[in-house]
């Protein structure tokens, strides 16, 4: 029988959204969630993909999208980053009801799901779009943290020491970031390079992330369970003279286990680190006092994973193979573009970016918006395969994706034109010249000529440029 108890988790987390946003103040819309978040952009981030998983979920109960696509599930991270000044540009009175009609539509669409539909895509890598309470409660946690330590923060110095105690919230989060990167960029043949932490494989470091993550989650859950509630809470410690009678005879298992599971190492130290970062979160301050600095390895999740991610990182670096340096004219053709697109931004009005390119086509503010949505992914998916090491190069991504992102985006892109004709050209060429310079800077390593034969566009930036640009000045009568 299909369990389907994830429809009242979302139905709960959509009322306790607009529970939230109901209470809001101006002020608390404005709150710093840290990293250039604030609550505000915060929510236009859940509205977003809220949105944008309904329109997937529209495609799939169609029966025209599959939804078990990683590499679909792969690009979404990177979308956060070329969405974020979206978001934090948008007028916040707006955000909150968007964000509500967004998580009510997805959820009632999710209810609408045959069975069989269901079945198919819970328990795999793909069920977070039935468990939109997930997504929607991290935030919704983050929210009200921040907002409570900005509150005690106001109220004098006991309320500062209270918000400076939440940092590790925003570097555990950052080490998930991180460890969700690198297992995206991860290849089968990664799995057997040497780290230079005791000469594990890098599924053998992936292995030992999810078991300590795996062990500080139950020794949370153990001690939340023996506090009862409302109790202080205490989780049992390791002594450090233990870890090496630990860790020597569980490298061994883990070199069996990584073998048998191969890939799936990655979505193991995903879960467990996604496991016990929530259970901190919502934990941490039912510590007794002073037992957090005391044994900061209790919330500061991150330390320890940073530590091995960045013995991952090494291996990579040091153990895939080199590319071959090639001609770049195409830098010249960017340049051109981005001349060009220099020009049509100059001096736009409020009218201009209402101007519509033609029947039934975007206005120009939602074509501009666009071009620098396009603009900032395409720097996120470069700075990602960068950081993978020589020879890498952006993941593919599916055409598929490119037009569900394009069908969910413009009401994004229009809230975004409706600031001034100066701000969303500033922000337009920000992003044309931040993706370009990352392509100037490419090293001669990265396989360019098999990208220029097999996927252009992801180097000669001016083919997608020029064509909107031509758009525009179309549009603007130029």
């Amino acid at each position: 029988m299909t369990d389907r108890s994830f429809e009242q988790a979302n139905d709960e987390s959509r009322a306790r959204l607009s529970e939230l946003i109901h209470s809001l103040t101006p002020e608390q819309m404005a709150v710093d969630l840290g990293s250039g978040w604030t609550v505000a952009s915060a929510l236009a981030h859940t509205g977003f993909w809220d949105r944008w998983q309904a329109e997937r979920w529209s495609q799939i109960l169609a029966g025209k999208w599959s939804a078990e696509d990683d590499s679909v599930i792969a690009a979404e991270h990177l979308a956060n980053e070329a969405l974020h000044p979206y978001w934090a540009g948008i007028e916040a009175e707006f955000v909150p009801a968007l964000a509500l009609a967004a998580a009510t539509r997805i959820d009632s669409l999710i209810a609408a799901a045959p069975d069989a539909v269901v079945d198919r895509i819970e328990g795999t890598a793909a069920d977070y779009i039935l468990h939109r309470y997930r997504h929607r409660n991290d935030h919704l946690d983050h929210i009200a943290r921040c907002i409570t330590a900005a509150s005690d923060t106001a109220a004098g110095p006991a309320g500062a020491a209270t918000a400076a105690n939440g940092a590790f919230v925003e570097k555990n989060a950052a080490s998930r970031k991180h460890l969700a990167s690198l297992v995206e960029r991860l290849r089968d043949s990664d799995l057997r390079l040497l780290t230079e932490d005791g000469g594990w494989t890098i599924a053998q470091a992936l292995g030992h992330l999810a078991f300590w993550d795996r062990s500080m989650a139950t020794r949370w859950r153990l001690a939340a369970d023996a506090a009862g509630d409302g109790g202080a809470i205490e989780p049992i410690g390791i002594p450090d003279t233990m870890t090496d009678a630990i860790n020597l005879p569980l490298a061994a298992l883990l070199a069996t286990w990584t073998c048998q599971i191969g890939s799936g190492i990655g979505r193991q130290a995903i879960e467990a680190a996604d496991s016990v970062d929530a259970l901190v979160l919502e934990l941490a301050g039912r510590l007794p006092e002073g037992l957090a600095v005391d044994r900061p390895s209790l919330v500061n999740r991150w330390a320890h994973r940073e530590a091995h991610l960045e013995e991952i990182e090494k291996a990579l670096s040091a153990g895939r193979p080199e590319a071959t340096a090639v001609d770049r004219a195409y830098l010249d053709r960017n340049d051109s573009s981005l001349a060009r697109l220099r020009g049509v931004l100059g001096g736009l009005t409020a009218a201009d970016l209402a101007r519509s390119a033609g029947d039934g086509e975007w206005t120009v503010g939602q074509i501009i918006g666009h071009l620098t949505f396009w603009d900032r992914f395409l720097a996120a998916r470069w700075r990602a395969a960068l950081a993978g090491g020589p020879g890498e190069q952006p993941s593919y991504m599916p055409q598929e994706l490119a037009d569900l992102l394009n069908d969910g985006l413009p009401p994004t892109w229009n809230a975004f034109a409706s600031t001034s004709g100066e701000a969303v050209s500033a922000e337009a060429l920000a992003a044309a010249e931040e993706v370009d310079g990352i392509i100037a800077a490419l090293p001669d390593l990265t396989p360019i000529a098999s990208i220029l034969n097999e996927r252009p566009a992801l180097l000669d930036h001016s083919i997608h440029r020029l064509s909107h640009v031509g758009q525009i000045e179309r549009a603007l009568g130029r």
